[in-house]
């Protein structure tokens, strides 16, 4: 499509999408919860036109835009994290304890500005946007909306992930994986407990936590290939109330994470028989609950080389970047077990902090930048499809 008639259909629907977003940010919400942001959403679809597919009473659903059924498809998604706004941003929070740190609104904003666009151009052909609730949450809404059939049918689908770290103007790609699986576990030790004073009488967990902590992501490590990418950390250990008590029961939590996803689909067994090698010695009992959470995002290389062209050809050479991968989880990669896709990063540095903090800002310039950028490749998607 030529960039003229680009920029005529994108111009008119930037400032609206940008106050959506505005709006958004000042009410986020948490996962599943998500009340008002589907409303509004459905607002600002509805005053253009466009019925939102609900899934009362769970929130979030998808609009279809163009004259017949949907080919194609892009993700947003809609919650918040807990995390306290600092005082004096813009836009802050008004949902104390709640903020949108992960860029959700944007995408939200984009997407919205994607699809107005995009009914304007009476499309031949379909293009369903997803708007999804529960990124954050774990199993996440990804994994409902394709059991509700929300991506049967679509030969691609496309989704944006605002990047702090990338200047606004450019799109980060990458083919094949590029944001890990997301596992946790939890463990609980068990034993007699007993003083400290006589710790060969008893089990100490303490001890063994520490040979857990310690020797778990090691042995994790040695057990797959050394090119693969793979990282286990714990997060909490809670046990034990005095200084002079070996405690009878303690929990350690963590993740694990890769970019392989056949090694992902082993892990479980892998680390129950690896605890257990460890543990033996120590005479300590356990239970372990690990809960497979995300696969890998592996993006598909023709998806991605269509789009990025599009979005070079209408933006200008440049704009697409190389990105490196990300140890991080993004459930987008629910969909890509049923459907090619692919998950590009969309600068929007502002000289604040990190995704997840609350240091975190949006340069508002990059919703202008998605819109056109989503437009521009959905367009050339729908004519490979």
């Amino acid at each position: 499509m030529p960039a003229p008639e680009l920029s005529g259909l994108v111009d008119g629907v930037i400032p609206a999408a940008i106050e959506l977003r505005r709006h958004l940010h000042r009410r986020p919400e948490p996962a599943h919860r998500e009340v008002a942001t589907t409303e509004m959403v459905r607002a600002a679809l509805e005053g253009h036109g466009l019925a939102l597919t609900g899934r009362h009473p769970r929130t979030g659903g998808w609009v279809d835009v163009g004259r017949a059924a949907p080919v194609i498809g892009f993700r947003a998604d809609l919650d918040a994290l807990p995390i306290n706004e600092p005082e004096g941003n813009e836009h802050r929070s008004e949902n104390e304890g709640w903020m949108h740190a992960c860029g959700h609104d944007a995408h939200t904003a984009i997407a919205v500005g994607i699809a107005l666009a995009l009914a304007r151009a009476e499309l031949e052909r379909g293009v369903r946007f997803l708007f999804q609730p529960a990124e954050e949450a774990n199993p996440g809404g990804a994994v409902e909306l394709v059991a509700e059939g929300a991506v049967d049918g679509l030969s691609s689908l496309l989704a944006f992930h605002v990047d702090p770290t990338l200047r606004v103007g450019r799109i980060g790609a990458r083919s094949g994986p590029i944001t890990a699986s997301a596992d946790s576990l939890t463990i609980v030790l068990h034993g007699p407990g007993g003083h400290t004073s006589r710790p060969h009488r008893t089990v100490d967990l303490i001890d063994a936590a520490g040979r857990v902590v310690t020797m778990l992501p090691a042995a994790i490590r040695s057990s797959v290939d050394a090119r693969c990418a793979i990282v286990t950390a714990f997060g909490s250990i809670h046990g034990g109330e005095a200084a002079n008590v070996i405690p009878s029961e303690l929990e350690i939590r963590g993740t694990v994470r890769t970019l392989d996803p056949e090694v992902w689909e082993t892990l479980p067994g892998v680390i129950d028989t690896t605890l257990s090698t460890i543990l033996a010695l120590s005479g300590a009992g356990y239970t372990i609950e690990y809960r497979q959470g995300i696969p890998p995002v592996v993006n598909d290389p023709t998806v991605v080389s269509i789009a990025t062209s599009a979005i070079d050809g209408s933006l200008g050479d440049g704009t697409v970047v190389p990105t490196s991968q990300s140890m991080g989880g993004e459930d987008f990669s629910n969909y890509l077990r049923v459907t090619d896709g692919a998950l590009l990063r969309l600068g929007a540095a502002s000289g604040g902090g990190d995704l997840h903090s609350a240091a975190f800002r949006l340069n508002e310039d990059a919703v202008g930048v998605g819109i056109r950028a989503g437009v521009a490749a959905l367009f050339a998607l729908i004519g490979e499809s």
